[in-house]
């Protein structure tokens, strides 16, 4: 985040920027609690960390193909299975990475599918 910040300007953002910017906090958030669960499920699995309730019923809706509930807190609506979200976040995450190498220049497509709040972004566009 302060590099992306570091390469704009306060004259430089705009309504876009911060929408932008708002998107990549939420994608850090959610990458992060994806990263944790797991990573502690591995230190589980090693018995160098306790196994919860919160791991098993991660590892179930992972078994299931289900989104955690911790992640759909933490994440973005959706009704897919979790094979389908996880290519979806991953596609957002793209998103974000072409727009963060130049994020003074405004993206020539914005895939609105692919933001977390779009009303934030539509209201840039206003």
């Amino acid at each position: 985040m302060d590099d992306i910040a570091s390469k704009m300007g306060e004259d430089t953002r705009g309504p876009f920027q911060n929408s932008f910017m708002q998107e990549c906090e939420y994608m850090n958030i959610l990458i992060h609690y994806i990263v944790r669960s797991l990573r502690d499920i591995e230190l589980a699995f090693k018995g160098e960390l306790t196994m919860t309730e919160t791991m098993e019923r991660i590892m179930a809706d992972i078994n299931l193909n289900r989104v955690p509930a911790l992640w759909t807190k933490y994440g973005f609506t959706s009704t897919r299975g979790l094979n389908s979200w996880l290519t979806n976040t991953k596609h957002r995450c793209e998103q974000l990475a072409a727009w963060k190498e130049d994020p003074v220049k405004l993206p020539h497509v914005t895939f609105i599918n692919r933001l977390k709040n779009p009303n934030s972004f539509l209201t840039a566009i206003k």
